[in-house]
């Protein structure tokens, strides 16, 4: 497993034609995966361009708005997050979360299994305050397998609560078409990414606010239009174009700029093991099958810790003090007395 930082990505200048990308669960987020992404808002000039096959789309400038540097971004076990008491998270295996500020900002919650991604809820807490949203029905996020000229309905009602205010105050009724309308190569101001697929999501929106808990005021219905462009093995779309009805001529832009993720390459090693508890706070246990002779822990950019050791008396079970190191994404490498090894990722809170 490797942190990639896109702005060290070479562009290839090669002309190919590309066969069609398949969207699959292997997009599916996994605990201990990080992303960040950065953004213009107010772009005004990027136009998302035509659809069809074997496309190419330049947006390696963004032309206008004002620029803002993303946060990184965890998944984490929801059951760990504030909002974990909610019923509409029950049914959630994965929660993204600002890396650094595990109890305040943005938290999304997704159901994620074989055949779909779905959110569940969201919630926002600063300073002591904030909003938690849930859904009636779930707001599906992405169908599997998905491919080239594929497209999918989708309707979602979602109820927006004011921690403070005590009430819901806020009410969406979506009716979401999606499409996969082309594929092609991306250049983005991250790098170039190709064999890449489209995603069309057109949304029909009917918001509602209730003011002062007295009565639901309909605000009307508004069109919004997103396009999403999905990598191959990536799991975060690496751009994506939002226009509201309310502001044409004028797009919100998000690009994938770095990400942890499996690489899909698993070492062959023919031993049960266990590494607990993921999340740690402090202490990490290994308990395995067969004896292990050395432990390494390394930071996501290579780095060995400290912590990393051989040992002169192999063990089947051992526990570790992280206490000192920082929080974040850490990859434990444990090697056996015949020679094997494996690599696991763990998370430090």
């Amino acid at each position: 497993m490797k942190k990639f930082t896109l702005l060290t990505i070479s562009v290839f200048a090669l002309q190919v034609l590309f066969s069609q990308p398949i969207l699959t669960n292997s997009l599916n987020l996994t605990i201990g995966d990080t992303y960040r992404s950065d953004s213009y808002i107010e772009a005004t000039s990027t136009d998302p361009g035509s659809g069809g096959a074997n496309m190419t789309w330049d947006f390696g400038t963004i032309s206008g708005g004002t620029y803002v540097e993303g946060e990184g971004v965890i998944c984490v076990n929801p059951t760990t997050t504030p909002f974990a008491d909610s019923a509409a998270v029950a049914n959630a295996n994965i929660c993204t979360r600002a890396i650094e500020t595990p109890n305040e900002g943005y938290f999304h919650y997704f159901e994620c299994n074989s055949t779909s991604q779905y959110l569940n809820a969201f919630g926002l807490l600063e300073s002591g305050s904030g909003s938690f949203g849930t859904y009636t029905n779930q707001a599906t996020i992405l169908e599997f397998p998905f491919t080239y000229g594929d497209n999918y309905e989708d309707t979602s009602d979602q109820l927006i609560y004011n921690l403070d205010w005590g009430y819901y105050y806020h009410r969406d009724s979506a009716i979401v078409t999606v499409e996969a309308d082309a594929y092609g190569t991306i250049i983005t101001p991250a790098g170039e990414f190709q064999n890449v697929l489209r995603l069309k999501k057109t949304t029909i929106d009917y918001s509602w606010m209730n003011y002062d808990n007295i009565e639901w005021i309909p605000l009307g219905s508004f069109t919004d239009i997103q396009y999403t462009w999905y990598a191959p093995n990536i799991k975060i779309p690496v751009m994506s174009i939002f226009e509201a009805e309310w502001l044409p001529g004028s797009y919100t832009v998000n690009y994938l700029v770095e990400y942890n993720f499996p690489t899909g390459i698993e070492e062959q090693l023919d031993c049960h093991i266990e590494i607990y508890p993921i999340p740690t706070s402090d202490r990490l246990t290994i308990n395995t099958v067969k004896k292990f002779n050395s432990v390494n822990i390394y930071s996501t950019n290579g780095q060995k810790m400290d912590l990393s050791k051989q040992q002169s008396n192999p063990s089947q079970q051992q526990t570790f003090d992280l206490s000192k190191y920082p929080k974040g994404v850490y990859l434990i490498e444990v090697g056996f007395e015949d020679g094997s090894f494996t690599t696991k990722k763990i998370i430090k809170e």
